[in-house]
């Protein structure tokens, strides 16, 4: 296997991995045989349908029941376009996300763009979600099981630890997929024995949540739902990494240096195809994360509208809705969905951070990419770390809701504004012949015209209520 330096259609740049005529692979045809070669959309869900769901989007449901309803669609179908165009451009050039941004004209430092290193900047900030999602998993256990939850958040940690360590991509899809249709088969479940309880759901109260009003003091929780729901920023920038660690790269293999008409015509053959699959994957990431928001969503709509809750009282909450009607049984069935959206966030998000920090290092030209062992070595390393800072941080939350909070409205105030524009100018830098038609060029750019709109309208009320959120980090 020789190493070779992937030809981007804008100059050169490292790449994610070496390739041979062995590795190339032509594109599946048919539905079924597309179905089966997703993967990176699956494990980007597991991380999408979280904290967001099981905490945030309830809460924000008991606050202004079905009115927003609308607004939570929105966020998980709007960003499609976003995380297909970025998965588009590092897939066809075979970047990761923060080589792919490198490749955009502006300020760098140390021949990283400035856009990339914001981000991360930010990133780092937004991963006090994480730290309330331990406890928060922590304390789910001790409700399920017993114990105290500083020793379930240590048994969390080192479990993690233990299924992440040897990075390898095929055990982190296998072990997403299964949490993937346990919440899925959880909420969905729960949400049809809401309809057989006096909480039942009526076809008037879903119209009314397509009102597209946004009420008084609202504006906060519609960009803490648009950072936090959907494929949000950081799952897409992610979403580079399961892609190329899949393979669908190597099989696409690296555009022809001497121009042979025969061998050009396969590669583009091949890029075509494999892009095809990459959006067939981003639309079952999108349909996995809206069908179970909504779950989330009108179950909290229906059950806990003006109720005060946050943290682990959603679950509790609503899983009593559950037992009073239909017994205990019910109640680890709705906290077995809890587990496995929460613990599959931070699984995720683990790996994913690990692979950043080390995409980070060498972008900075303190490691070659290439070098697989001592990216692998990076990769642990960075992933160890921040999964210890946030056992660390779990020995002081009271509020894990905050944490949540507060890592989310970041996401949503720093992080998506930066990665619209990376995307955006990537998008339009794509080789013709692979670029995304007119009606996805108009759905790109409209999705990024309501965005932006959207956190310019309502973002000083999300500034105002950022800095409550900070204050109550202690949970005092």
């Amino acid at each position: 296997m020789r190493d070779w330096h992937n030809l981007t259609f804008l100059g050169k740049a490292p790449c994610l991995t070496t390739s041979t005529n062995a590795t190339l692979r032509e594109p599946p045809r048919g539905m079924f045989n597309v179905l089966r070669n997703i993967g990176p959309g699956i494990v980007v869900s597991g991380s999408v349908i979280g904290s967001g769901e099981l905490i945030n989007t309830p809460k924000r449901a008991a606050e202004y029941g079905f009115v927003i309803l609308w607004a939570v669609v929105f966020a998980c179908l709007i960003k499609y376009w976003l995380q297909v165009e970025l998965g588009r451009y590092c897939l066809a050039n075979n970047l990761t996300t923060i080589q792919a941004l490198n490749t955009l004209p502006g300020p760098k430092f140390r021949r990283t763009h400035v856009i990339p290193l914001l981000y991360c900047c930010s990133y780092v900030l937004s991963l006090a979600t994480l730290g309330g999602i331990l406890t928060a998993t922590a304390g789910l256990l001790r409700d399920v099981f017993g114990g105290q939850v500083l020793v379930w958040a240590f048994i969390t940690y080192v479990v993690t630890i233990a299924l992440l360590y040897r990075g390898i991509y095929s055990t982190l899809e296998v072990a997403v997929s299964v949490m993937v249709a346990g919440f899925s088969f959880s909420v969905l479940f729960c949400l049809l024995l809401i309809q057989l309880t006096d909480y039942r759901i009526s076809l008037g109260q879903i119209a009314e949540g397509f009102t597209f009003r946004i009420p008084e003091g609202a504006g906060y929780a519609v960009i803490s739902l648009m950072g936090a729901l959907g494929t949000t920023a950081n799952e897409m920038f992610m979403y580079p990494y399961w892609i190329l660690e899949n393979g669908y790269a190597k099989f696409v293999g690296p555009r022809p240096e001497v121009p042979e008409p025969e061998a050009i015509e396969a590669w583009y053959g091949r890029a075509r195809g494999w892009i095809h699959v990459l959006k067939v994957d981003a639309a079952c990431a999108t349909a996995i994360a809206t069908v179970v928001t909504l779950g989330y969503y009108l179950t909290g709509a229906a059950v806990l509208r003006g109720r005060e809750v946050g943290g682990l009282d959603v679950v509790k909450d609503v899983s009593r809705v559950f037992t009073e009607t239909y017994g205990e049984w019910s109640f680890y069935l709705f906290m077995f969905g809890g587990f496995c959206t929460l613990y599959s966030t931070l699984v995720v998000v683990a790996a994913a951070t690990g692979r950043m920090g080390a995409d980070v290092y060498s972008s900075l030209g303190y490691m070659n990419w290439n070098d697989e062992r001592k990216r692998e070595k990076v990769i642990r390393t960075v992933t160890i770390a921040f999964l210890t800072i946030w056992l660390a941080m779990a020995l002081g939350i009271k509020e894990p809701a905050n944490y949540i909070a507060f890592g989310q409205g970041i996401n949503g105030i720093i992080n998506t504004p930066l990665l619209l524009i990376g995307i955006t100018f990537l998008a339009f830098r794509m080789d013709k012949r692979l670029r995304m038609g007119p009606l996805g060029a108009v759905c790109l750019l409209a999705s990024v015209a309501v965005i932006a709109l959207f956190l310019k309208q309502n973002l000083p009320d999300a500034i105002a209520n950022m800095g409550k959120v900070f204050s109550g980090l202690s949970g005092r």
